[in-house]
C-alpha cells in the first residue's frame, strides 16, 4: 500500500514537471522544424532513460502487441505535445493542467467496458466531486483579464481525449498483453516518437518553400544553440524526457493491479493540488476562495472514491 501511495505522489510530481517545461517551452517553440526537432530531442532521450531500466530488467517481451500498443501510444504523445504546446501560449497553467487531466473520464469510463472495471454510484459521485472541484480550482476572478480563443478551447478538448487515449494505451498493455514488458513497451513508445518527429523534421526542413529560410535560421542561431535548440529548451526537453518516462513506467505498472477509478483520479487530484500550490508560491498566483473550495471538494471527490 505504502509503494502504491508514493507511486501517485512520484507521478504526481513528475506531471507537475512536465507541466512546467510545457509552459516554458511554449513561449518559444511553433509548429515547424523547432516543433519536430524539440520532440525528437526529448524523446529520444526518454528511450535513453527507458533503455536503461530495459537492461537491468532484461530484453524480453518484444512481440507484435507491444509494438502496436507503443506505435499508437507513440502517434498519441506526439499529437498531445502538439496540442498542449499550442494551447498553453493562449491559457493559464491550471486550465491546461485540469484539461489534460480530464481525460480521467475517458479512461475510468472505458475501464468498465474494456477491463470489466466495477464502479459503484459512490466511487462514480466521487469522479463527479473530484471534476467539479477541478472546475471551481481553476476558475478565474470575473476581474481577470485572461480571455480562452476558440482556437485554444478545441486544442485544449483535443488534448483532453488524447490524454484520455494513452491512459486507455497503458491500461491495456497492464491488462491485456500477455507477459508484457513495461521497460520494452516504453522504450518503443518514446523511440518510435523520436523516429516520428525525425521524420516530419526532415520533411519540414527539405520543403522547397522552407528550405531557404531554414538554412538561414539554422546559420545564425548555430553559434547560440546546440541540435538546433536553445539552452531553454535542452533543458527543458531533459526534464521533460524523465518526467514521461517515469509516468509512462509507473503508470502502466501500477495498471496491472489498480482499478483506473483509482489510479487516474489519486494522481490528478495530487498534481492539480501540487500545480496549484506552486502557482500560488512560486509565481504568485492568487487564488480565490472558489479556488480554496475547488481544491477541497476535489480531494474530497478522492477521499469517496479510495473508500468505496
Amino acid at each position: 500500500m505504502l509503494t502504491v501511495i508514493f507511486s501517485f505522489v512520484i507521478i504526481a510530481l513528475m506531471r507537475v514537471i512536465q507541466n512546467l517545461c510545457g509552459k516554458t517551452a511554449s513561449k518559444t517553440v511553433s509548429a515547424g522544424a523547432t516543433f519536430f526537432r524539440y520532440g525528437a530531442y526529448y524523446q529520444l532521450i526518454a528511450s535513453l532513460f527507458a533503455l536503461i531500466t530495459l537492461a537491468i530488467v532484461g530484453f524480453y517481451g518484444f512481440n507484435a502487441p507491444t509494438f502496436i500498443c507503443s506505435l499508437i501510444s507513440a502517434i498519441l504523445f506526439a499529437i498531445e505535445l502538439f496540442t498542449n504546446i499550442e494551447a498553453m501560449k493562449g491559457a493559464p497553467l491550471t486550465v491546461c493542467t485540469m484539461f489534460a487531466l480530464g481525460g480521467l473520464i475517458i479512461s475510468c469510463v472505458c475501464g468498465i467496458f474494456m477491463f470489466d472495471e466495477p464502479m459503484s454510484w459512490l466511487q462514480a459521485g466521487g469522479l463527479l466531486l473530484f471534476l467539479v472541484g477541478a472546475y471551481f480550482l481553476v476558475s478565474k476572478p470575473k476581474s481577470s483579464n485572461t480571455k480562452i480563443t476558440l482556437r485554444t478551447y478545441v486544442l485544449l478538448f483535443i488534448n483532453l481525449l488524447v490524454n484520455g487515449l494513452i491512459m486507455i494505451v497503458q491500461k491495456y498493455f497492464s491488462v491485456k498483453v500477455v507477459g508484457g514488458n513495461v521497460s520494452a513497451f516504453s522504450f518503443l513508445t518514446f523511440l518510435l516518437n523520436a523516429i516520428i518527429m525525425a521524420i516530419c523534421l526532415l520533411v519540414c526542413v527539405t520543403n522547397n518553400k522552407k528550405k531557404t529560410q531554414v538554412i538561414e535560421e539554422n546559420k545564425e542561431s548555430s553559434k547560440k544553440e546546440v541540435l538546433g535548440l536553445s539552452k531553454t529548451l535542452l533543458i527543458c526537453g531533459a526534464l521533460l524526457a524523465f518526467a514521461l518516462f517515469v509516468i509512462n513506467y509507473l503508470v502502466t505498472e501500477l495498471g496491472k493491479t489498480v482499478d483506473s477509478v483509482i489510479l487516474f483520479p489519486v494522481s490528478s487530484a495530487l498534481t492539480i493540488s501540487i500545480t496549484t500550490l506552486i502557482g500560488w508560491v512560486v509565481f504568485k498566483e492568487k487564488l480565490t476562495i472558489k479556488n480554496f473550495i475547488g481544491l477541497i471538494v476535489g480531494l474530497l471527490g478522492i477521499v469517496v472514491i479510495g473508500i468505496f
